[in-house]
């Protein structure tokens, strides 16, 4: 691949990241190629050829001076509160269906969050608890239909992208605040994660400008604690899920696996469901339909009604419907 062609390609990849689980672009994956494409110089090469050349592995510095313990024999940075664990298998599990039961999930995470004895841990949860508000307030309208969405909420004139704006906004902040006090590790992909999902929630001006810092942190998360799943996933999530050419479906599944396979990373349920997910999504990218609801079953085992994953599988077997 020629230089040229890698600027190209850096540029292009800087300009569309998006992460997540379930991080959605506004565009259809074909409206995205054509408008962003149009004016590139490839050198001559085709998107496919360069999606082809780049799809190895992934070579990010994966903390390689970073000691790996087993997660059983240490605390994590800041463990979840019980509540915490109550708001997030509660979304995950699809048992938040109106504002009220959101709002009792959130009031009760914020109580815990601040009972604890030491401001950085009492601002991670606290960000946990505005991040899975906005996660949960975006689930209440179809998060899968991943070629193009609408979240206008037609029942106000403010949307649903900026009622969980505010929330991602504010864990955020209170991240950033973590931060301040002390350069921790659920720090780090706490804000990773809350930007992530900010990047599908704000407009393509916000993601310029900030969707490079969801891996940048992930990094720092790793490198400071190499068994945090959730930043471990965070630094892969980008390559399986950015939108058709930039993402690399086969190498960024090959680590979501090698995370779930390593013994010295701590993965949660709700982390697990995540890297499940994330496998699924490349499957179905690659219209590897039976692969694909393989990997989002494995999801239902855990959370047998989780939204996204039943939503996932309808899609599929609808499109394997059609093509028959």
């Amino acid at each position: 691949m020629t230089k040229s062609i890698i600027t190209a390609k850096k540029i292009l990849s800087a300009a569309l990241l998006i992460i997540l689980g379930s991080g959605l672009f506004a565009e259809s994956e074909e409206e995205l190629k054509k408008r962003i494409l149009s004016n590139a110089d490839l050198s001559g090469e085709s998107a496919e050829e360069i999606m082809a050349a780049d799809d190895g592995e992934d070579k990010w510095a994966n903390s390689k001076n970073t000691p790996k313990r087993l997660p059983s024999t240490f605390p994590r940075d800041v463990p979840y509160t019980k509540a915490g664990i109550d708001f997030c298998e509660a979304h995950y599990g699809h048992k938040i269906f109106n504002e009220e039961k959101r709002r009792m999930y959130y009031d009760a995470s914020v109580e815990e969050a601040n009972a604890l004895p030491d401001d950085y841990s009492k601002y991670i949860s606290l960000a946990r608890a505005d991040y899975y508000y906005g996660l949960s307030i975006m689930e209440s309208f179809d998060l899968t239909s991943l070629d193009k969405i609408d979240l206008s909420d037609t029942s106000s004139t403010e949307t649903v992208n900026d009622k969980a704006g505010r929330c991602f906004d504010k864990a955020i902040e209170e991240c950033n605040a973590a931060l301040k006090i002390r350069r921790g590790s659920d720090a780090y992909s706490t804000l990773a994660q809350a930007i992530s999902m900010n990047c599908t929630a704000k407009n393509v001006s916000y993601v310029l400008s900030n969707g490079l810092k969801v891996r940048a942190n992930a990094k720092k998360a790793v490198a400071l604690d190499y068994s945090n799943g959730l930043g471990q996933f965070m630094v892969i999530a980008q390559d399986a899920y950015a939108p058709w050419p930039f993402c690399k479906l086969r190498s960024s599944r090959k680590a979501l696996i090698r995370i779930l396979n390593d013994k010295y990373i701590r993965i949660e349920r709700f982390d697990a469901q995540m890297i499940y997910a994330g496998i699924g999504y490349t499957f179905y990218k690659q219209k590897k339909w039976d692969k694909a609801i393989e990997w989002y079953k494995k999801i239902l085992e855990i959370y047998p009604m989780n939204f996204t994953a039943r939503q996932m599988i309808k899609k599929i077997e609808d499109k394997k419907y059609k093509r028959k």
